[in-house]
């Protein structure tokens, strides 16, 4: 494979993962209805690199959906501490499923996507030199 096949198929990845990303946060997630929850607990997970163990905690997080149904949902973003007993936290959740929700942390996401659009507009300006 040339460098110019591997900087080619680079691009393209990275375009199509960057773009998913994007289109399913603010076309999907970012429709869903608003909620606030509090944590009633964490869960802690261990990851193992290098020989190290390190832990991340997600919060359990207990939210009523519009309906008026209670949920606890697992948090999907990890922390090195502890989440705060208590905290509120922004949600955004599936209206088909509430147990189907993500911490709304746009920001976060918004910088996952363009992490890898921006990989792909290098990759795209190499590969139309």
């Amino acid at each position: 494979m040339t460098e110019a096949n591997v900087t080619l198929f680079a691009a393209i990845a990275f375009s199509a993962i960057g773009l998913a990303a994007f289109f399913h946060y603010y076309l999907a997630v970012g429709r869903w209805p608003r909620a606030v929850g509090r944590v009633i607990g964490n869960q802690a997970e261990k990851r193992t690199a290098q020989g190290f163990d390190q832990y991340a905690y997600f919060p359990r997080i207990e939210f009523t959906a519009a309906d008026g149904t209670v949920h606890v949902i697992k948090g999907d973003i990890g922390k090195t501490r502890e989440w705060p007993m208590g905290a509120q936290v922004p949600l955004r959740y599936r209206p088909a499923n509430p147990d189907h929700a993500s911490i709304a942390k746009g920001w976060q996401r918004l910088l996952f996507a363009a992490t890898f659009i921006a990989f792909a507009i290098g990759c795209w300006v190499a590969v139309l030199r």
